[in-house]
């Protein structure tokens, strides 16, 4: 048996490499000889990659200083989390980025414009200050950045809410201390940056998206996030894989959603990430049954009266066994703002979206049609509604939980 002791340095820095950077921490404490060893910060880099799947530079033991004292304590936040705000929601994504680490919220591209990337704004930064200590600062306003704190328990956030594990950021300012004239100009600033069409908006609209405005101003002072979780890749044949999805939902604009299926795989399920006051973010927006799939002409499609007129069975032959490319037509009385809509899809199923009124009053599911058009595109028809909404896979990649 080889004595760890006589192996040569580098040999034994690839070995401890190896470990997670916490149990070289633990390594270093069990004698002499691992106390006094002079540990290259390549170590600790390559550690950290191991562990964390991040670059850190390797000068002045910058990669030895930030894991003991940022990693290690807040390395576990690393990946995607849902914020709550309201019925709102939304999407907050935590990574490293020049020597920092930084949480970003993942805003949605300007309505209709589905194709295009998600916008990622600052929220707040975990950092080394000059004399190496934990520096954390809200950075919403980047001209106007302050201390705030980070706590991750249990809590209950509305009384009739159950228990679960949030990370809480709260700042150490409050929204008195604003400036009035600071506010209408960001609010300007913010309408101007949720659609092109400002001017075709309806006032009732253009009111829900200034209430909108005021709570999520109102929550930035204090915001609750729990862990996203993102489905794996299906391994058995499905129509689309699952994922993030940005879509148009009408006046209330761009919203985003997860889609999911059940463990048959035979059903899909789209959850709200950023929801509106009628279906909030963590509800079911609309699901659909792989059994129920039809393949319909041209013909059938020009109106709702046609697509109404149609009964939901279950399908005697698979999904893809049905003739692909389909004709694809939207009727000529549906509201859509997405352009071009192809006019041909994959796959088409008989499906179920959640309708209610303001408030989540009276919730209930009308009758719709899932149209898959490929790997990256759906929609969603509404036909109750007279509406189409069209969903595009978010792109972007993700750091992992860790």
């Amino acid at each position: 048996m080889v004595n760890l002791i006589f192996l040569p340095h580098e040999v034994l820095e690839e070995i401890i490499s190896l470990l997670a950077p916490r149990d070289i921490i633990s390594l270093t404490s069990t004698c002499k000889f691992f106390h006094h060893m002079k540990l290259s910060d390549k170590v600790w880099a390559l550690s950290c990659y191991r562990r964390f799947q991040i670059k850190l530079h390797t000068k002045g033991e910058f990669a030895k200083k930030f894991y003991c004292k940022v990693l290690c304590q807040y390395g576990r936040f690393l990946g995607l989390w849902n914020r709550h705000a309201d019925c709102y929601g939304g999407l907050l994504h935590i990574k490293y980025a020049d020597g920092k680490l930084c949480a970003f919220e993942l805003q949605l591209p300007k309505n209709p414009y589905i194709s295009n990337p998600l916008r990622p704004k600052i929220v707040f930064s975990i950092e080394l200050d000059e004399f190496d200590k934990i520096s954390i600062k809200c950075c919403i306003n980047p001209l106007q950045k302050h201390p705030c704190t980070l706590s991750y328990g249990k809590k209950a956030l509305t009384p009739r809410s159950p228990a679960s594990y949030y990370l809480t950021r709260e700042c150490e300012i409050s929204v008195e201390n604003s400036n009035h004239h600071d506010s209408v100009d960001d609010l300007e600033v913010w309408l101007s940056e949720q659609s092109d069409y400002l001017g075709e908006l309806s006032s009732s609209t253009r009111t829900q998206m200034i209430y909108k405005y005021m709570v999520l101003r109102q929550t930035a002072l204090k915001t609750h996030y729990s862990r996203l979780v993102l489905p794996k890749r299906c391994c058995y044949r499905v129509p689309i894989q699952p994922g993030l999805f940005k879509g148009t939902y009408s006046s209330h604009g761009l919203e985003l959603i997860l889609l999911n299926y059940e463990e048959d795989v035979n059903k899909v399920k789209a959850v709200k990430i950023s929801g509106d006051p009628n279906i909030p973010a963590g509800q079911v927006t609309f699901r659909a049954d792989l059994p129920f799939c039809m393949h319909l002409t041209e013909r059938q499609q020009t109106s709702f009266e046609n697509i109404e007129s149609i009964q939901a069975a279950s399908s005697d032959v698979e999904w893809y066994e049905l003739p692909t490319p389909q004709p694809f037509t939207v009727p000529y009385n549906c509201v859509e703002r997405y352009q071009p809509v192809p006019n041909y899809c994959k796959a088409r199923f008989h499906g179920f979206g959640q309708i209610a009124q303001e408030g989540f009053r009276e919730p209930s599911f009308v009758e719709g049609h899932w149209i898959v058009f490929n790997e990256d595109l759906f929609g969603f028809l509404w036909t109750s509604l007279h509406a189409l909404s069209m969903f595009h896979r978010v792109q972007e990649e993700f750091t992992s939980s860790t």
